[in-house]
């Protein structure tokens, strides 16, 4: 076997360990460094060599035979999704894609050449971590992108975490998250908080007509160890017609790059949040920044809105195949279609013969209605509980907190 550079010499053999066995594509030496930091504490996974450029990656691929090889896509002499589709076109080798890019269309492309992991730059040690030990675990499976029909909803227990996102803008996330937390706290009588995760242009608190200076932006500095009780109460502010919680998103839009760029800020609020409400409804970023991603892992159930646009549907398309670059079971994901009406032209189960994924709730076209609470300040599902947008909401918020079924068998 030839020894490049970047390999490693005079090793135990790690595949003897049972170790995952990590090659390295980069041709920046501090990414690399950092790479290495991020894995130092990770027993399982073994970094055996590194290649500056996609020819020698080949090479080094054929020599190694690593499990995994985490591939950035700017590389000199052959970009990493070329020398990626040469690699898995004659070695059962896993492909992870890093890049700076976080646009679907780069993922479908890594997708479409045979990675089966999908990395936004920067990430932290958890989730490259666990994107190469999930794609590991499936290193059996095709590489390609896949059709994801739904599975059964996970089951529902307390502190729940549910994500309401669009892959496309304007597609009514906030207005949904807004009305279906208030659907839910009804119901349930738990206590529920709406976290704006909406980080450059969040206006939950428009939505509710709160005024208040009090953001998700005051828990950041507490750091990953620091957010207590008393700091929660002091940055949530509570909706006394409804008695759900705000978290509202930062007051200015430039913090949205602190949390992007230390995505762990952002998941040490969502666990001290879970720890004090039994459903937490996060108002989702449309982007696939550091931290919608962090937000979409963390879900327990992901409610995923799109319109009958074409547009909005091409999207939607893109986001289960999406899921599966980034390692985030589809399985959690509940598909909503918002603003149905016959006008379209499209119906609802023509989009649902397409993404072969069947709509977990239709909710009806009322622009006027919801207009109307918008500028008023007073969700839907408050000032017309009796309207057809509010029972498909209350209709929503009993799918989704419906304990998972009974198994006859198991009866006395």
């Amino acid at each position: 076997m030839n020894q490049h550079p970047g390999s490693m010499q005079g090793a135990p053999n790690p595949r003897a360990l049972g170790l995952i066995r990590l090659l390295i594509v980069e041709d920046h030496g501090d990414t690399v460094d950092i790479v290495r930091r991020l894995l130092h504490f990770e027993r399982d996974i073994k970094v055996v060599g590194v290649a500056p450029n996609g020819r020698q990656a080949i090479a080094m691929a054929n020599d190694l035979q690593p499990d995994v090889i985490l591939m950035d896509v700017n590389l000199p002499d052959l970009d990493g999704l070329s020398a990626a589709e040469q690699i898995v076109s004659h070695q059962n080798t896993i492909i992870i894609i890093m890049s700076v890019q976080a646009d679907p269309v780069y993922m479908e492309r890594a997708m479409a050449v045979g990675a089966r992991g999908y990395l936004v730059k920067p990430f932290n040690a958890d989730r490259l971590a666990t994107t190469i030990r999930k794609a590991y675990a499936r290193r059996d499976g095709t590489g390609g992108p896949v059709s994801m029909p739904l599975g059964q909803p996970q089951p529902v227990s307390l502190r729940t975490m549910i994500s309401v996102y669009s892959p496309k803008g304007g597609a009514g996330t906030s207005v949904v998250a807004a009305n279906l937390a208030i659907a839910i706290r009804q119901l349930t009588r738990k206590r529920v908080a709406l976290v704006d995760a909406n980080l450059q242009g969040g206006d939950a608190h428009i939505l509710l007509n709160i005024k208040t200076q009090s953001s998700i932006d005051d828990l950041r500095g507490n750091g990953p160890h620091g957010i207590d009780q008393e700091s929660v109460q002091n940055a949530v502010i509570m909706h006394e017609p409804s008695g759900i919680a705000l978290l509202r998103a930062p007051l200015k839009p430039e913090a949205a790059d602190y949390f992007n760029n230390s995505p762990d800020a952002m998941r040490a609020i969502l666990v001290e949040m879970r720890d004090h409400f039994d459903y937490l409804i996060v108002d989702t970023d449309t982007p696939y920044s550091e931290t919608t991603l962090t937000v979409l892992e963390m879900a327990d159930q992901v409610v995923a809105l799109t319109t009958l646009e074409v547009s909005s549907i091409h999207r939607v398309t893109q986001f289960f195949r999406v899921l599966e670059g980034v390692q985030i079971a589809s399985e959690k994901v509940s598909l909503v279609c918002n603003r149905v009406d016959t006008y379209y032209g499209i119906r609802p189960n023509q989009v649902e013969a397409q993404l072969r994924v069947r709509f977990r709730a239709l909710l009806p076209e009322d622009n006027r209605l919801v207009v109307a609470s918008i500028n008023q300040g007073v969700p839907f599902v408050l000032a017309q509980r009796g309207a057809p947008i509010s029972r498909a909401i209350v209709t929503l918020a009993e799918r989704l907190t419906a304990p998972p079924p009974t198994d006859p068998r198991r009866r006395s």
